[in-house]
């Protein structure tokens, strides 16, 4: 699953060019597997991973061809062999991979890639069906993809002869952060980092307003007892950390009624039992939801080390979600 949307669409503007790189197939030990994607930019800056810093440079180089004739590339890697280490490159990684590069212009409508980041954006599905060329075709291959807010066959590929590698598109977890402590700071900045919405909620405005937030931060001032359900919503998670014990249980209060998947409570059990009693229910009714003491055990103390506890928890929960669907497989059509 494609993990840094957000970045790409910070990035992508409809009136440049730019080379889309694709994993189309891979084998062995590889960072990354098909469906995942890179940007490339007319100045070789690169947005995305493919191979965890192997490849990225000579994929740039690739790309430059690519923007002068306007043509797909099929990049194979074989990095197995002792050969590689004659390219120059020095890899030192394991597996196969092929990369397909394809040009986003304005002239082809970027292949529906602005459609897909514009869903990204509205936090809906869908996905992104690539043509696939036969090894040797490039020259004479006309790039094709398509973007289908349906997770069906689109038309044109279910009517082709060629084969399609559909990618899913699914929106960047979102995280609502509940009160706005000097611990949500790091908290809040490095769920940025891993290319998630955040939301920080607090009813003091001067707690919003701390300078040490990234800028990405979403800040929204609500007071515990207004939160209702429904605008919970757009979150997959929520970290209650006010600090406060009445605003906590408003908090909880809210979340048990909603669509949240994770909730995450600071603070011991006995505190987390204390919360959902008041609050008239009880750990085993929820336990697959209500994350508390909140984070995975990894042995720290300082805020930087409890937020990235926190967000490790909350990627397992999510990634343990997903697993059990298909949404976030990538797969060749034939």
């Amino acid at each position: 699953m494609q993990e840094n949307w957000l970045e790409i669409s910070a990035q992508f503007n409809t009136r440049e060019r730019y080379v889309l790189a694709v994993i189309i197939n891979t084998q062995g030990a590889t960072y990354r597997k098909a469906g995942t994607l890179m940007l490339i930019n007319e100045r070789q800056q690169c947005t995305g991973l493919l191979s965890g810093g192997c490849l990225e440079a000579d994929i740039a180089l690739h790309a430059q061809a690519v923007f002068s004739e306007q043509n797909v590339k099929l990049l194979e890697y074989d990095l197995t062999a002792d050969a590689d280490l004659l390219w120059g490159l020095g890899l030192g990684c394991e597996g196969a991979i092929d990369i397909l590069l394809l040009p986003l212009s304005p002239e082809n409508n970027h292949l529906d890639f602005n459609v897909l980041l514009t869903t990204i954006e509205q936090r809906k599905q869908g996905r992104y069906w690539i043509s696939l060329p036969e090894k040797g075709e490039e020259l004479a291959f006309l790039a094709k993809a398509i973007f289908s807010g349906q997770h069906k066959v689109p038309k044109e590929a279910n009517t082709s002869s060629g084969r399609w590698l559909s990618i899913p598109v699914t929106p960047a977890i979102s995280v609502a952060i509940l009160g706005a402590g000097p611990d949500a700071i790091p908290l809040a900045n490095m769920a940025i980092q891993m290319g998630w919405q955040v939301t920080v909620h607090d009813h003091r405005e001067n707690a919003l307003a701390a300078i040490d937030f990234d800028l990405a931060v979403n800040k929204v001032k609500l007071r515990a007892e207004n939160s209702q359900s429904g605008y919970f919503k757009q979150f997959n998670a929520a970290i209650v950390m006010t600090h406060n014990l009445s605003f906590d249980q408003q908090y909880l209060a809210t979340l048990l009624t909603s669509e949240v998947s994770y909730i995450g409570l600071l603070g011991p059990k006995a505190r987390r039992d204390k919360m959902l009693e008041t609050v008239g229910s009880n750990y085993a009714s929820h336990a697959e939801r209500v994350f508390g003491p909140v984070g995975l055990n990894i042995g720290g103390r300082s805020p930087q080390a409890i937020a990235l506890s926190i967000l490790a928890e909350v990627q397992q929960q999510m990634s343990s979600l997903l697993s059990v669907s298909q949404l976030d497989m990538a797969y060749v059509q034939q």
